[in-house]
């Protein structure tokens, strides 16, 4: 059960899921229809993980914005009932963000996301309203780094908490965004005491920091770590279904094998679900090797449902 108390800064959206069978066989009918069974659920990937560590005990305090619409209604209700303090700001004038998700047969997912409301975050009330005994960990959420207003507003938010005394974690979000918001996301890694990333993403985070005029053509923890806050970094980087990679401190480097998953119905929010078993476990005392081994059973209990939070609390980390 986690004891922690714990602020998530990103990105909320309302998740409209869709199931395909190939994205080639949806080209086809390009023109026509394609029935499809469709999911309507709470997503966006700090929420997710907010609503994780939440179910698993935690004090838990999501902070972003939404549309003054029904569907911002909808995500206020629905995460606040898995017992996530929802304090977010509303934007006139901005949609509540979407993302229509398509689940293909084979478990592969492609995402179509509106940020709507969560490129226009610029309220820090919320981080003033908690004192440094009210958490002990910012978890960030890179999402909304990719956006002016939100970016400035995360930045600032970041190196507040850090001056407040907490740790901070950092998820890169997607390593298709990272190239354009360098700069931002430069800023925020130094920030931050641990990164958790998947492959694609520690792989281009390697390219942007390499400064040897040469393409990397693999992961460079070493170099990931010198680009976090020097109190105590941590990279993790997870890879689908081959082992967990980690360097702590510089100088103390892990793999660790994953559980073989049997079925995968969807990969959406299973990188968020592994975030929650990591930093539940991490922020109760665990080692990295523990801590992964968390993350790994709940990202793998995601990967066999449609929905990023939709399976019970039974699910949820310990």
């Amino acid at each position: 059960m986690g004891t922690a108390s714990i602020q998530l800064l990103g990105d909320l959206m309302v998740d409209i899921a869709c199931e395909v069978d190939t994205l080639e066989a949806l080209t086809l009918a390009r023109g026509s229809d394609f029935p499809s069974r469709t999911t309507l659920s709470p997503g966006g990937s700090a929420a997710n993980t907010a609503t994780w560590l939440a179910r698993a005990g935690n004090t838990v305090h999501l902070i972003g914005a939404i549309g003054d619409d029904p569907l911002g209604d909808y995500l206020v209700n629905n995460i606040g009932d898995a017992g996530v303090n929802v304090l977010v700001q509303r934007v006139p004038g901005e949609l509540t963000g979407v993302c229509l998700i398509l689940n293909e047969r084979d478990g592969q997912r492609t995402m179509i996301p509106s940020a709507g409301a969560n490129a226009r975050c610029e309220n820090l009330l919320p981080i003033g309203e908690l004192s440094v005994s009210d958490f002990n960990h910012l978890h960030v959420s890179a999402y909304i780094l990719f956006h002016e207003v939100s970016g400035i507003t995360a930045l600032a938010y970041m190196a507040e908490a850090r001056q407040l005394g907490a740790t901070v974690s950092l998820d890169p979000a997607s390593s298709a965004l990272l190239a354009r918001n360098r700069d931002r996301l430069i800023a925020a890694m130094a920030l931050s005491d641990l990164l958790l990333a998947n492959a694609d993403e520690a792989l281009e985070i390697t390219r942007l920091l390499n400064t040897e005029g040469i393409e990397p053509d693999k992961i460079d923890l070493g170099l990931i770590s010198t680009a976090l806050h020097p109190s105590s970094p941590t990279v993790v980087v997870t890879d689908a279904a081959k082992p967990v990679r980690a360097l702590g401190n510089s100088i103390h480097n892990y793999t660790i094998p994953v559980t073989k998953i049997s079925s995968v119905t969807s990969t959406t929010g299973a990188g968020d679900a592994f975030n929650a078993g990591y930093l539940n476990a991490w922020l109760a005392g665990s080692d990295i090797p523990a801590s992964i081994a968390a993350g790994t059973i709940l990202a793998g209990r995601v990967l066999g449902e449609v929905g990023a939070t939709t399976i019970t609390n039974d699910s949820a980390p310990r």
